[in-house]
């Protein structure tokens, strides 16, 4: 029989992961619809920045909770929804356009993913002492 006292704990775990995918995807696609933003006929690649934040963040975020696999599973999330938004449709709608912002766009979101998930390996080689905080 599970132990009692470890379900509050798991409950826990399973909602931070499941908050740190939702953020993923909401960011995702609010990046993805800010990257032909212009203010006044010029290009402003704010989607940029909210995709390498966002990445890191809760690349090493899923990974502080989980671990390696944690850090990854954001990454290959934002990739696969980063995909289907840079696919045109039957209708012609396309969300990550073929422009320099949009494929900067998709190259800082793999890189940061990436660098989450190198972050948080280097992290876990390192043994902690139980002593140490």
């Amino acid at each position: 029989m599970p132990d009692r006292s470890d379900q509050p704990a798991a409950a826990r775990l399973v909602a931070s992961y499941l908050l740190v995918m939702v953020l993923l995807l909401e960011t995702t696609v609010w990046g993805a619809f800010l990257t032909p933003l212009r203010v006044g006929g010029t290009l402003v690649p704010v989607s940029l920045l909210i995709v390498v934040v966002a990445n890191l963040a809760l690349g090493v975020a899923g990974g502080r909770l989980i671990g390696r696999a944690g850090a990854a599973v954001p990454g290959l999330v934002w990739l696969a929804v980063a995909l289907l938004l840079g696919s045109q449709r039957a209708e012609g709608d396309l969300v990550i356009s073929n422009s320099p912002v949009g494929l900067a766009y998709l190259l800082l979101g793999v890189v940061s993913s990436t660098v989450a998930v190198g972050v948080t390996g280097s992290r876990l080689a390192s043994p902690r002492h139980p002593d140490s905080r």
